[in-house]
């Protein structure tokens, strides 16, 4: 099993009165950590029973008519509620009125168990969720990372450098940098999804990853969400993989795939909402001087490119849009999404990426992946304009890795190493 990073934060709190509501795409791993998590509840917790059940399997659909049903079952199988229990439900949001459904079981036995659910799309789930304001911990899944992958691939346990020890992250680089240059090319094509990253051969994982995007058209696009167009929803999932890291123009790309504004808007909320890709807002100081609210947007995983675009070879993969994506990604696996915004004034100034910190002030990314690298003339502006607003500053770099006066020259390879 490739080892989460994230694991801690739920094991964290498990026996806790709080439902736990683990969030990803399909086949991003969730139902492997909720069996990683039962394995780990009859260890610790012995005294405690443990039940997992896939709401999404018709076998269970009774089970799931009431909390009533629900009850019944649990009193047969498990001893409840005379002994603690720990109630796993893979894809709970296809439970009718999931919600309130997991809102009246907690209400009347969070002192005997605890429910700990998965879900697949964040637009069914935020509507559930409505009902578990106080009562729920959520946590993204997101597909493996660079650093997960990495550590899989060497059998190592490596732990992030923070970004001020840059001696230490020097030493890491040297030792590291073939390593990981081997693998950061296969991560470029084929992405992050778990079954593909522990396919062997090549071949293979083309099959499969074509297997996982179908299964997401078919069964989330169309069964679920009812999605009429699937010729215009494909082209704009096309178009944005090929333009990852652009700003987003909606009536440009209504025009594009031939849809009206608000089915490209529609389509946009599921492309998000099923973890497809993400879109990263400006960061507004002063709203006269900076450039409209477009958002850009990014792939959640490069697997989606490649295959959408048939593209598996190596010659297009250190484009620098590609590597702002894959920065991003980087950034998303230790830092809150809501917390990154880009940086574009009216004349065209741009930082990639501007970061929100815990202390009220930020932190400039800029991605420079070529040879040489200075620091960008847009980062001092702004630090001009922000006076002790920033932070600290750092430019992604090709292989440049230094500290100069006050910023951080970083090479993109080692990012998902290092603590921001």
């Amino acid at each position: 099993m490739i080892k989460r990073e994230i694991v801690p934060e739920i094991t964290h709190w498990l026996g806790k009165e709080k439902i736990l509501v683990l969030k990803g795409a399909r086949q991003v791993g969730k139902t492997t950590l909720l069996k990683h998590l039962k394995s780990y509840l009859e260890k610790k917790r012995p005294n405690s029973k443990t039940v997992y059940l896939q709401a999404d399997n018709p076998k269970n659909q009774q089970i799931f008519d009431s909390p009533a049903s629900l009850e019944l079952f649990l009193e047969q199988t498990s001893n409840f509620p005379n002994e603690y229990t720990f109630l796993m439900i893979d894809e709970f949001q296809v439970i009718n009125q999931a919600g309130l459904f997991l809102k009246n079981i907690f209400d009347q036995y969070k002192d005997k168990l605890q429910l700990i659910v998965s879900g697949s799309s964040s637009l069914e789930i935020t509507k559930n969720t409505e009902f578990l304001t106080g009562r729920a911990i959520e946590f993204d899944i997101e597909r493996i990372s660079f650093k997960e992958y990495f550590d899989y691939f060497h059998s190592a346990e490596t732990k992030k450098i923070p970004l001020e020890n840059i001696s230490e992250i020097e030493i890491f680089y040297k030792t590291f940098k073939s390593r990981i240059d081997i693998i950061l090319k296969e991560y470029l094509i084929f992405g992050g999804y778990p079954e593909v990253m522990t396919t062997p051969k090549i071949a293979d994982k083309e099959i499969v990853l074509e297997s996982i995007i179908k299964k997401y058209i078919e069964k989330d696009v169309t069964d679920f969400l009812k999605v009429e167009n699937i010729s215009a929803f494909n082209s704009l999932i096309k178009l944005l993989s090929h333009k990852t890291g652009n700003l987003i123009n909606k009536h440009e790309l209504s025009n594009t795939v031939n849809a009206s504004f608000l089915t490209v808007n529609n389509y946009l909320d599921i492309l998000t909402g099923t973890y497809i890709i993400d879109l990263v807002t400006p960061y507004f100081k002063n709203i006269r001087s900076e450039i409209s609210k477009m958002p850009k947007s990014y792939l959640l995983d490069f697997g989606i490119r490649s295959f959408l675009l048939k593209s598996f070879t190596m010659d297009d993969i250190f484009d620098g849009n590609l590597i702002e994506n894959f920065v991003y990604l980087a950034l998303i696996s230790q830092i809150k999404k809501d917390r990154i915004h880009f940086y574009r004034t009216t004349s065209g100034s741009e930082i990639d990426f501007v970061i929100e910190n815990n202390q009220g002030k930020i932190d400039l990314c800029e991605v420079k992946y070529r040879p040489k690298a200075t620091t960008p003339v847009t980062m001092k502006n702004i630090e001009e304009r922000y006076q002790n607003l920033v932070a600290r500053k750092i430019v992604i770099t090709k292989e440049t890795l230094k500290k100069e006066a006050d910023t951080y020259f970083i090479p993109a390879s080692i990012i998902p190493f290092v603590e921001l």
